[in-house]
């Protein structure tokens, strides 16, 4: 190899790797960038979802069809109305009902899975309503999670009432009554999972 071949090589080499230096800062800069950094982490990062609950109550006729849950939040307005669908029918008197509930109802359609509404029997139930029925009902427990807006008496009407037992049970998620002959399953949040019937 000549000197002339020798010094082209080598600047043909200084060449490339200025190149490179100039190409590999450039990808760095534009990584850096907010933008860049976001388009990536979205790839990865989960989106979030929406949960929706269809619900009947047969005392009084009203209905909640829609999404309670949306965005990474629960839906203050939603929550509103469903509170309100859920109200003591014998006196009127409304409870804030626990969303965690509404979140176990929806779990227990996913894992039916159906869209049908929920037919409610009883939602929130006042202390009075509460006291009056346990006089007249054992199967009424006289500290009832419905007065505190964390339990709910449905059925399901394409759904067996033992399937749907069965599939609440499965969950493992709060307690879970059932009650054959007045046609509901109730389905509670307490702390630890427990079954009767």
């Amino acid at each position: 190899m000549s000197k002339n071949e020798n010094s082209n090589t080598i600047s043909d080499l200084k060449i490339s790797r200025r190149k490179f230096l100039i190409t590999a800062s450039s990808f760095v800069a534009v990584a850096a960038t907010p933008t860049f950094v976001a388009s990536s982490l979205s790839t990865v990062r989960p989106q979030f979802s929406s949960r929706k609950l269809s619900l009947y109550n047969i005392h009084t006729g009203e209905d909640f069809e829609g999404m309670y849950w949306r965005e990474g939040q629960y839906d203050a307005e939603a929550l509103k109305r469903l509170t309100y669908l859920l109200r003591d029918r014998r006196n009127n008197l409304e409870h804030p009902m626990d969303a965690k509930l509404f979140d176990l109802m929806h779990k227990l359609q996913s894992t039916l899975g159906v869209q049908e509404p929920y037919k409610v029997i009883c939602g929130y139930r006042s202390q009075q309503t509460n006291a009056t029925l346990h006089r007249k009902s054992k199967g009424v427990a006289k500290n009832s999670l419905h007065m505190q807006g964390k339990a709910i008496d449905v059925c399901l009407e394409h759904t067996s009432l033992k399937e749907l037992c069965q599939a609440a049970r499965s969950l493992k998620a709060g307690g879970v009554g059932y009650y054959p002959k007045s046609n509901f399953v109730h389905l509670d949040i307490r702390p630890k999972p427990a079954f009767w019937t």
